[in-house]
């Protein structure tokens, strides 16, 4: 991307750019690093569905307990049973037979080698409590079977992986449940309710995918809280506009979102509705009911069935459940914002790129090679006419010198020698115009594509999705001191500065060709032209590294082209 002054706007032009990069800077601070949490809240209105039960079987609505352990505190408190597969490994507490210790085996926390693995689901107790429970009522009887009900291990088939427990109530109602753990990140729980009684039960059902204090990222790019499938749309929830519970309409899919990871209740049954609560002040609730309850006869044996995703927002990987699975454009749990019909092919792509070569500069080189292909036609044409514009400093000169005095009969000359010489004054802003967007897209999949965390180039950096670590502030880490934001500005965003400031000399070198004399206006224009690239520095020095890099790429090959179709003009 370039910011040329070829067709030599005007100065109030100028300061207006100016002032709107400035306001964008503002903005940005705003909006990309405003890390405090917002606790206003908007009221939001109950709804029920007409043909759903009263549901009590699902724990009771109170604030978590005080009393906050530790995870190693947690995990220890009670007695466990392990499960492990590819992907995935973690526990169940058997005391409520509650699934809430869920680590993902090919992604870490940070990216120090030592480094623990990324917890998605966490036991109840602990201050960012996550997990997943299942509750029963016998409402002959006036039994519950929830978080405090002891669950007893009756066999673990490691093989098939699959673990199955039992539980039973005084009066005659046992629960066998076969928890299986082979499809990945998706763990597939089914209970059978069998009334062992003299007499007919009358039971409900219900689930809970429970979140507490969640970690804000506060960005305004990327959506954190609630989303899911309802009512043949996809909806997203702040956690602030979370108020009463509210009923889903239409639900095959609901959960909790950030940048990287989703934990979401898959719901393909008819007689089951969905719905999402708030418990305290920063606990929540996505939960699954019966809308009827079920009857069960004397020796009878009723089936229900469960599953919860617990990874990461891959693409391909959310794709292919979708498609499996049938559920409802499960992939968009991923926020490709307001360009998705860019952004999500392009984060394909990068994906692909990902999987075809195993070097990241590649694939950052062969993006930036792709996208200037595309774009070469409407490129030359730019610089083809900023180069002309140049060949027409002299003759404009004239006209200026002859008609200074009467600005209208001065415009219609220029347009009418612009006419004649088949150039147009704003053919040079097509590019960035069009290149706008697919930088915008581009920031955006680096910052929210899982492929890009924790993903090396050489030397310092060790993420493509984070910002330049080293400093000229610290002298590049010579100096144990961490700088305030504004004074964290990184290596690569100063070569792309250094880029954009040649890309400039380029420009204004240019006019020493044509021999025309600048005057002071045109000078004062250049010099502020030339703030451009500190602008740039300052706003980019915030963004993941690996656009910086994609951008200083961009710029090197578009001083090559504008050398080469400058070169071509005057030979011309």
């Amino acid at each position: 991307m370039s910011f040329n002054n070829n067709d030599q706007p005007n100065l109030k032009t100028i300061l207006v750019t100016l002032t709107a990069f400035f306001v964008f800077m503002t903005g940005y601070n705003y909006f990309f690093e405003n890390n405090t949490t917002n606790n206003t809240e908007t009221p939001k209105q109950t709804k029920q569905s007409d043909d759903t039960e009263e549901d009590d079987s699902s724990p009771p609505d109170e604030e978590p307990t005080s009393a906050q352990l530790t995870v190693s505190e947690a995990l220890s408190k009670n007695c466990r049973i392990n499960f492990e597969n590819d992907e995935i490994s973690g526990s169940i507490n058997l005391k409520g037979g509650i699934l809430d210790e869920v680590l993902l085996k090919r992604y870490k926390e940070t990216v120090d080698k030592d480094s623990k693995n990324v917890m998605l689901l966490t036991p109840k107790d602990t201050h960012a409590e996550s997990y997943y429970i299942i509750s029963y009522k016998d409402k002959t009887n006036d039994e519950i079977i929830s978080d405090e009900t002891v669950w007893t291990t009756v066999d673990s088939g490691r093989r098939k992986r699959t673990i199955s427990l039992k539980t039973q109530t005084q009066h005659g109602m046992v629960i066998e449940r076969t928890v299986s753990y082979n499809d990945g990140y998706l763990i597939n729980i089914k209970d059978k309710i069998i009334n062992i009684s003299d007499k007919e039960l009358k039971v409900s059902a219900s689930s809970d995918l429970v979140c507490s204090n969640p970690a804000l990222n506060n960005y305004a790019v990327v959506h954190d809280g609630l989303i899911g499938h309802n009512d043949d749309k996809i909806e997203e929830i702040k956690y602030s506009d979370i108020q009463n519970k509210t009923t889903l309409n239409k639900s095959g899919w609901f959960g909790y979102t950030d940048i990287y990871w989703l934990r979401a209740v898959i719901n393909k049954h008819k007689n089951t509705t969905m719905s999402y609560s708030k418990v305290g002040d920063h606990s929540y609730r996505c939960s699954t009911h019966l809308k009827k309850d079920r009857k069960i006869k004397p020796g009878s044996i009723t089936e229900l069935s469960y599953s919860v995703f617990v990874g990461p927002k891959d693409v391909k990987l959310l794709r292919e459940y979708s498609d499996r699975l049938d559920l409802y454009k499960f992939d968009m749990a991923i926020d490709f914002g307001w360009f998705f019909m860019i952004t999500k092919p392009l984060l394909q792509l990068l994906g692909f790129l990902g999987h075809l070569f195993s070097s990241m500069w590649v694939v950052i080189l062969v993006l930036t090679l792709l996208f200037k292909v595309l774009t070469y036609p409407l490129m030359k044409k730019s610089f083809s006419s900023a180069a002309k514009m140049r060949e027409l400093q002299p003759k404009i000169a004239s006209l200026q010198k002859v008609y200074g005095g009467d600005k209208l009969r001065m415009n219609q000359e220029m347009m009418l020698l612009y006419k004649k010489e088949n150039v147009s004054p704003m053919s040079g802003c097509l590019p960035m115009l069009l290149q706008a967007p697919i930088f915008f897209c581009l920031y955006k999949v680096f910052f929210i594509s899982i492929d890009m965390r924790h993903a090396p180039l050489f030397g310092w950096i060790h993420d493509l999705s984070a910002p330049d670590p080293v400093y000229i502030s610290n002298l590049f880490g010579m100096i144990d001191w961490d700088p305030p934001s504004l004074l964290k500005i990184g290596i690569w965003p100063l070569i792309m500065g250094l880029t954009m400031l040649l890309q400039q000399k380029l420009s204004s070198g240019s006019n020493k060709r044509t021999g025309t004399e600048k005057t002071s206006e045109m000078k004062i224009q250049e010099n502020m032209m030339l703030i451009m690239p500190v602008l740039f520095t300052y706003i980019c020095a915030s963004f993941p590294v690996g656009v910086v890099i994609y951008w200083t790429i961009s710029n090197i090959f578009s001083i090559i082209q504008q050398y080469y179709v400058n070169n071509s003009v005057k030979k011309k």
